[in-house]
């Protein structure tokens, strides 16, 4: 009994590797779809996404103010007098630089989930497939058993019928059969 569960747990755990292969793969093909000019942004994308960022960023914005401010409360000159013209300018530089960052990775992120849809899709239809292919055999060796009560099972004929793209959408539109 313990030799099964262990044999379970081994084939378990290839499972789990297998689809952590999977996965990993994945993940090297979006990597290897990257641009030269898509990996430092990708890069700056994930800087800018760290809290230790807005801190950092926060921190230097003070940091430029308060010296500023102390400068010409002492009699200095300060590099940028208030309203911090400067400031200003590497903030907006900043934000243009960050904005189109965010939207060049999202749009790559947006097509991955797209293949990853279209994979899903596609294993979504397979597995209805597979699953129609055992209701048949399931009732055909119902109907060969001899020992069996041989009985007609409607929602088994259903399922046994495979949907087609043209079915679901329709369905998840709100139309019936009749209606399409």
């Amino acid at each position: 009994m313990a030799g099964m569960a262990e044999q379970q747990d081994e084939r378990l755990r290839q499972i789990v590797e297998e689809n952590a292969e999977i996965r990993a793969l994945m993940h090297q093909q979006s990597e290897a779809d990257l641009t030269s000019l898509h990996r430092p942004i990708e890069r700056f994308a994930g800087l800018v996404a760290r809290p230790i960022f807005i801190v950092s960023c926060l921190t230097l914005f003070a940091i430029w103010i308060a010296v500023n401010t102390d400068l010409a409360l002492t009699g200095h000159r300060p590099w940028d007098q208030p309203p911090f013209f400067w400031l200003q300018g590497v903030v907006s530089a900043f934000s243009l630089a960050i904005t189109a960052t965010v939207l060049v990775s999202q749009a790559r992120q947006a097509r991955l989930a797209e293949q990853r849809a279209d994979l899903q899709l596609q294993v979504i239809f397979l597995i209805g497939q597979r699953t129609a292919k055992l209701i048949e055999l399931t009732e055909e060796l119902r109907r060969d058993l001899p020992n069996v009560h041989n009985r007609r099972d409607e929602q088994a004929e259903i399922l046994q019928q495979v949907m087609t793209p043209d079915q679901i959408l329709s369905a998840l539109e709100g139309k019936g059969p009749e209606q399409t």
